[in-house]
């Protein structure tokens, strides 16, 4: 009987010191949990393609004529292809970065000239590739989709030419342009770093001049500033190939 007690009491006392002792144990803490990876803050490259819609205009340059319109606004339409690249960073789920895009254009539009103008005279304006540099900053709404702003500088060639329809020939002259650009956009990121973009972008060229030498070509090539602006959507692909720190 005696022996029973024992063992009953040295149970009762095996339980009931088991907390304080497990107390007095080292603990295992849980694993802290890693950080999410981020899916934008990266460099990538892209490749995009564009439908384009522009807005140009000739405007008499010479002293008799200053200000005339020599075409009334006419559009300047196509597409575009090519490429960019570009880092982001992303910090509390905005997103901030900078782009370099290159693109061929073949953008064209022309329109007869208006009277008192010769009225046998066409003017050209061609755009033929875009180059833009810009800041963006977007939002990350669900951690695989960003919406954003972007602005910046742009640069384009433009050749203008002047047809004379009754002889059928013509003259031209190019120059390469800067202006402005802003838009906005969503990306998608999807698997392996790749993402999609939808995009839309507005760029203006305000005025240069061309035919500062007046050329005649049966009739005279008045001296005129020619203006652009354009708005282009686009859809493309980027590849992150890199992870900042």
């Amino acid at each position: 009987m005696a022996k029973r007690w024992v063992a009953t009491l040295a149970a009762v006392a095996a339980v009931s010191l088991s907390p304080a002792l497990a107390a007095d144990l080292p603990q295992k803490t849980p694993a802290a949990e890693a950080p999410k990876a981020s899916l934008w803050t990266g460099c990538y490259i892209g490749i995009e393609v564009s439908g384009d819609m522009g807005s140009s205009q000739h405007v008499s340059a010479e002293t008799t004529t200053a200000g005339l319109p020599i075409t009334p606004k006419f559009h300047d339409n196509g597409g575009s292809v090519g490429g960019g690249i570009g880092c982001n960073y992303e910090f509390h789920s905005w997103i901030f970065g900078v782009e370099n895009d290159l693109l061929w254009k073949d953008a064209r539009g022309s329109s007869y000239n208006q009277l008192p103008f010769n009225p046998v005279a066409v003017g050209h304006t061609n755009q033929n590739w875009l180059d833009t540099v810009r800041g963006r900053i977007g939002y990350a709404w669900d951690r695989p989709l960003i919406s954003y702003v972007t602005a910046g500088a742009a640069f384009t060639g433009i050749d203008v030419d002047v047809c004379n329809t009754v002889v059928e020939r013509c003259v031209s002259e190019s120059h390469d342009r800067i202006g402005w650009v802003a838009g906005v956009g969503l990306e998608y990121a999807m698997i392996a770093g790749i993402s999609v973009k939808f995009e839309y972008l507005h760029a203006d060229f305000a005025s240069a001049r061309y035919f500062s030498t007046p050329t005649t070509i049966l009739t005279n090539v008045r001296t005129r500033d020619v203006g652009l602006t354009e708005d282009m959507f686009s859809i493309g692909l980027n590849w992150r190939f890199t992870t900042l720190p």
